[in-house]
């Protein structure tokens, strides 16, 4: 009973959990490899000069397996749009449009 009184103190409590969270941060992940994080999509940015999209100044395609291809220049404002939706090669050579 001891422990629980001890937990009600402020503080304590939250730190904790904190403790317990970060020590789950530093855990290897188990199970996850590289070809799990590929995109499952392929798809098109188009990037303008300004927030209100006034000019288009350059565009991106970003195929399955993750490479793309920038024509123009890049900004921060943005739209995108899925192109393709992508399966697994059956040669399991990585990705490609279904």
């Amino acid at each position: 009973m001891k422990l629980f009184s001890r937990l009600r103190k402020p503080g304590v409590f939250a730190t904790l959990i904190l403790a317990l969270a970060l020590s789950g941060a530093f855990l290897p992940s188990r199970g996850v490899s590289s070809a799990s994080v590929q995109p499952r999509y392929s798809w098109q940015i188009t990037y303008y000069n300004d927030a209100a999209h006034t000019q288009e100044i350059g565009s991106r395609y970003v195929n399955c397996n993750g490479h793309g291809t920038l024509t123009g220049q890049s900004s921060a404002y943005s739209t995108s749009e899925i192109v393709d939706v992508c399966c697994r090669d059956p040669g399991n050579n990585g990705w490609v449009p279904c």
